[in-house]
């Protein structure tokens, strides 16, 4: 399982726009910050939730409490300098928190409309890696598509960088996939989060 880092963010490492963003109110650096999933019915916990109609470039994060609003043009345009990236095995040490983010997103949207299935979240990842920008598959690819401009304006990242993180999280579905409806990813990223928790 992967360690969570002390502090999540390092205000020092976020784009200038996106520093500014979250100064008011100021961000709590240990606390964890997801991209917010919009809802037409918040208050019918005990109904089915209708996903709103949104912009993926309208990006709003939270920490469970304070809200900031940002506003992304491209993931493209979120990449920073020319890094390349070391070979990610099984247990990718290097980019931790970046996966750890990219799970915890997995699990979130899971846990509003379903765990999703191996091959989606395999296809997703893999449309990221190749296409950052490329149409919407939907309400998931939309969802990790903000997350991902979350983890890229929060760290610097290269192109190279980013698409051996997807091309690992891409190898992670297969991994889990036991056929075409098995949903075993996102279970073993729940039951997992659920262990440290009760840890």
């Amino acid at each position: 399982m992967r360690k969570p880092p002390k502090a999540f963010f390092n205000t020092d490492d976020f784009t200038p726009q996106l520093r500014d963003i979250f100064s008011q109110p100021m961000l709590d650096p240990t606390k964890v910050v997801l991209v917010g999933i919009a809802v037409e019915n918040p208050e019918d916990s005990g109904g089915k939730l209708i996903p709103a109609e949104s912009n993926r470039q309208r990006i709003a994060a939270t920490d469970g409490k304070d809200i900031w609003k940002w506003e992304v043009e491209s993931l493209r345009s979120l990449f920073r300098g020319n890094r390349q990236p070391p070979v990610l095995g099984d247990y990718p040490e290097a980019y931790n928190d970046s996966f750890l983010l990219f799970d915890l997103h997995a699990v979130e949207i899971s846990k509003f409309f379903g765990d999703r299935r191996d091959q989606e979240m395999e296809e997703i990842y893999s449309t990221l890696r190749r296409r950052p920008d490329g149409r919407s598959l939907g309400l998931v690819h939309d969802y990790l598509w903000q997350a991902a401009a979350l983890i890229l304006g929060t760290r610097p990242l290269s192109q190279a960088e980013f698409e051996a993180i997807m091309a690992r999280l891409e190898r992670s579905c297969r991994t889990f996939e036991r056929g075409p409806g098995s949903r075993n990813y996102v279970a073993t990223l729940r039951s997992t989060f659920g262990r440290c928790g009760n840890s």
